[in-house]
């Protein structure tokens, strides 16, 4: 009588696939949770860029000197392949484009906020409307519409 010892091929074969199945939903649950943190991160920039305009725009107001707006007005920036490209999209009102203005980073340094653009795209505001969009976009949880405007 020969006696086994060890495992046999399909238990060997059985827990390889149970290894490899936790690696793929491990995977899958950190870039899940990666993506999420991306779009929170992009949100909260937002609001702490729409707080920062707010005091800016107030000064300017009570100073009268629109001057003090941070920022390059998109009508200016109209031959920057990123603000044409946001532009085309018809997100804001082409009519108002002198109301908008593309935050760079030296601008939102001067703001004093430790935010920087996202790679290829730009924070865009408009001070009177108090409103905010990043131009490349991000996608809402659970959702196939991409975002423009933080809602």
């Amino acid at each position: 009588m020969n006696k086994e010892n060890g495992m046999g091929i399909i238990a060997i074969i059985i827990s390889v696939l149970i290894i490899v199945l936790i690696g793929i939903f491990a995977y899958n649950f950190i870039i899940n949770s990666a993506d999420k943190q991306k779009i929170e991160d992009i949100r909260a920039n937002m609001l702490l860029i729409q707080g920062k305009c707010k005091i800016i725009e107030e000064t300017s107001k009570v100073n009268n000197n629109e001057d003090q707006l941070k920022g390059t007005k998109l009508s200016d920036m109209q031959d920057d392949s990123i603000i044409s490209e946001f532009l085309n999209k018809n997100i804001i009102d082409v009519s108002k484009v002198d109301k908008y203005y593309a935050l760079s980073n030296d601008d939102l340094d001067s703001m004093e906020l430790d935010i920087k653009n996202e790679e290829n795209s730009y924070y865009v505001v408009n001070y009177e409307e108090n409103t905010v969009y990043i131009t490349k976009g991000y996608r809402a949880e659970n959702s196939e519409e991409t975002l423009y405007k933080l809602d």
